[in-house]
């Protein structure tokens, strides 16, 4: 690859980046008894992205002719006309292997075939209509090599369940989700899928039981889950820096600022290991780190690409990120949690005399430029004098995302991740969020019939 990088430079390529990615994939649905999909595949794919004459030009292709991308990228930085400068970073070779006890490989898709089919649990469940079980694993490679002497692998391996259970009593049907997906072997398969199973349609049962909770102005707390959505989608979106840059977002213009309570540090790290979000660097080159976003309450840093680190005057974070080989890398949130407080559960609670407690995320949606949110709770309780009382459903928390931070008043110190996928400018991105138990003094929820 080294011999491109000089091809490009001697074609007046201000800076190259040369990648490339090849994953092997393996999907199984289970549908009550029934195997429902059963495949594996493989990708293969090569980029190249210049910048020629400050501009920038990305090709892209599933075959490796690098001075042909270089060509094609050069050709398309031409007909582009927006000037982009990135700040130089310093050499580094480095190689990164995810951890793993069992590597999925080495199973045959046959023995995985039937893992997944000893899954179909529901005669322990009497009420439980129908069960429907997701399992993947993705073993990939991304190798990134730059004009400023970066040379970076990452050899990765992902593996994933999910769980929908149906419950039905009457004409009553309820339904419950359960996800784990982590950079981890076949050893999170063996280890956590019959529990999350199990718990999905448990769940989906309590479920039935439940009851629609009261709209209005409560004292709330919220636990790992939704605390955790809230960190991604009311603040991590909002401090994506070129949301910033285009001044749409409440976070604008406010680092340094006492924008929450002191007691709340929410964080950005693409480092963790342990989380969906991690990644041993970005898709720029720069490796995965951690950033606070509000440290005591104070408005503290942006997620940042190369470009907008630029343009901005600050350091890159590690957050340019893009789908594909294909995609253009822009701010992404990696890891974004509340980081531990100094509280606990059964305190908050002894402070509620009318209020909820709310669990789990089914959804929601943010504003960045109003600061107005709406997040769907799974499930809740409705909390009596400090002891949780009825099982609530259809519950969401609403309100501004400035006066929520403020009236934080208690964070617990029991962090949890969650994983899923974010979607922003047509990309999809793999992320983790986290929290610990959250009270929140007065809060707004809203009640879907």
């Amino acid at each position: 690859m080294e011999t491109f990088l000089k091809y490009a430079e001697k074609k007046g390529c201000n800076y190259i980046e040369l990648k490339e990615y090849s994953g092997n994939r393996t999907s199984i649905q289970l549908e009550n008894e029934k195997i429902k999909e059963l495949s594996k595949g493989n990708a293969l794919m090569y980029a190249a992205r210049v910048i020629y004459k400050n501009k920038e030009g990305l090709a892209y292709s599933n075959k490796e002719n690098y001075k042909e991308l270089i060509d094609n990228a050069i050709k398309l930085a031409h007909k582009n006309n927006k000037i982009i400068t990135i700040d130089k970073l310093p050499k580094l070779k480095k190689a990164v292997k995810t951890k793993l006890k069992i590597n999925p490989e080495d199973i045959d898709l046959e023995e995985k075939k039937k893992d997944v089919m000893k899954l179909d649990l529901r005669k322990d469940y009497k009420k439980i209509n129908s069960l429907r079980v997701n399992y993947s694993d993705n073993n990939r490679k991304l190798k990134i090599i730059t004009s400023e002497g970066r040379e970076l692998t990452w050899n990765d391996n992902v593996v994933g369940i999910v769980s929908v259970a149906y419950a039905k009593e009457g004409n009553r049907l309820e339904q419950f989700y359960k996800s784990k997906i982590k950079h981890q072997g076949y050893e999170l398969f063996r280890k956590e899928a019959t529990e999350l199973v199990n718990n999905s349609m448990e769940m989906a049962e309590k479920m039935l039981q439940s009851k629609l909770a009261k709209g209005g102005n409560y004292p709330v707390i919220i636990d790992q889950a939704l605390g955790g959505v809230f960190s991604h989608e009311a603040v991590g979106h909002g401090c994506e820096a070129d949301n910033v840059l285009q001044g749409s977002t409440v976070m604008n213009e406010k680092i340094g600022k006492l924008i929450a309570s002191t007691s709340v540090n929410i964080i950005d790290d693409g480092s963790l290991a342990d989380g969906y979000g991690w990644i041993a660097f970005d898709d720029e080159g720069v490796e995965g780190q951690k950033t606070y976003l509000i440290r005591n309450g104070f408005l503290e840093g942006y997620l940042h690409t190369r470009e907008t680190a630029s343009l901005l005057k600050m350091k890159p974070t590690g957050n340019g990120r893009a789908e594909s080989l294909g995609h253009r890398a822009i701010p992404r949130m990696t890891n974004t949690y509340f980081d531990n407080g100094d509280s606990n559960f059964n305190e908050m609670l002894g402070k509620i005399k009318d209020g909820y407690y709310l669990k789990g995320s089914s959804g929601g949606q943010v504003n960045p430029s109003s600061g107005e949110f709406l997040f769907n709770a799974q499930y809740g309780y409705r909390v009596e004098n400090g002891e949780i009382k009825e099982l609530v459903k259809n519950v969401s928390l609403t309100g501004n995302i400035l006066t929520t931070l403020k009236n934080i008043s208690l964070v617990g110190k029991d962090l949890e991740f969650s994983q899923g996928v974010c979607g922003k400018d047509g990309q999809h991105a793999p992320v983790g969020d986290g929290a610990p138990h959250i009270k929140i003094d007065k809060a707004r929820l809203g009640v879907q019939e």
